[in-house]
């Protein structure tokens, strides 16, 4: 893809993004600054919203480019709607795709689904390594990120059918 192209297309998912925000400003009848945007998300991921004191929309560009247009129609509303749910209750404690984002995914038009269907055949995926991990009735495979939790951390998993913690599965 050319640089020119995509940088025309964050023009446009800025471009939409703040449509969707200035949308949602005539819906609750108040204004909302425009987020920081970015496009550096990976993975399987098509966007994300990252709240706090500097919010910030990631989307993915990866995704983007294989299907632009049914991206800029379903990635930006979901994410824009995340942001003014977030500054709609500060502090509150909503669920991420709870009762008020989808009422307002559907005061936008829009499907309130919490996954994506875009086609990820030529997105590059990252792999994580898998740890093997054991309780009473059978071995599981932790993720790196979850491996690494429980080495530094201290934190504990439990298996879901008996109960047990997972205790890390020795080399044999």
């Amino acid at each position: 893809m050319s640089p020119t192209l995509l940088h025309k297309q964050q023009q446009k998912l800025l471009a939409v993004t703040k449509r969707w925000i200035d949308r949602a400003e005539k819906l609750h009848g108040q204004t909302f600054s425009m987020p920081e945007v970015r496009f550096d998300l990976r993975g399987q991921a098509a966007g994300q919203y990252r709240g706090g004191s500097r919010p910030c929309i990631r989307y993915n560009m990866e995704i983007a480019a294989a299907q632009f247009d049914a991206y800029c129609h379903r990635t930006p509303p979901h994410e824009v709607a995340h942001y003014v749910i977030d500054r709609l209750y500060p502090g509150n404690r909503t669920r991420p795709h709870g009762r008020e984002w989808r009422e307002l995914m559907q005061a936008f038009g829009r499907e309130p689904s919490r996954c994506h269907q875009y086609s990820l055949k030529n997105v590059q995926l990252r792999k994580q390594r898998r740890f093997a991990y054991a309780c009473a009735c059978r071995q599981h495979h932790l993720s790196a990120t979850r491996h690494n939790r429980v080495a530094h951390h201290g934190m504990k998993y439990r298996c879901t059918a008996c109960g047990e913690v997972l205790q890390q599965a020795s080399c044999k």
